[in-house]
């Protein structure tokens, strides 16, 4: 049975006067990426990538992830690196422009990997995820 996954891209601006701010957070979810990881299975992320880019003289942040829906929202989370992650979120993401959200169109996955996904998926939703 396929185990339903969302697959996301979107992107945020910084506010402005924050760009060395976020830069700070971007290094730290780099060298906590341990933490970040062991966040992933409570919300059934399977994938999560960060970017960055200029766009019109403006930092832009981007996200783009795999994940199962029966995940838990990431503002119900316990792990310090999540508090903090919310914390650089509310500083420096301009939320008085909306993110664009990049339709979906079309995933190319290997049939072991979509397998994978599915296998780990299970063992989410069973509690067997390590």
């Amino acid at each position: 049975q396929l185990m339903p996954h969302v697959t996301e891209f979107m992107s945020f601006p910084v506010r402005p006067g924050k760009e060395q701010r976020a830069e700070l957070w971007l290094q730290t979810l780099v060298e906590r990426q341990a933490e970040c990881v062991a966040t992933l299975d409570r919300e059934a992320m399977h994938f999560e990538s960060i970017f960055r880019a200029q766009i019109d003289g403006r930092l832009v942040l981007s996200w783009f992830s795999v994940q199962g829906t029966t995940g838990a929202d990431l503002t119900s989370s316990s792990f310090p690196i999540d508090k903090l992650h919310m914390d650089f979120w509310d500083e420096c993401i301009d939320t008085s422009i909306p993110p664009t959200k990049h339709t979906h169109v079309v995933d190319f996955v290997p049939p072991a990997i979509v397998a994978a996904i599915q296998m780990r998926e299970r063992a989410l939703v069973s509690g067997a995820a390590s």
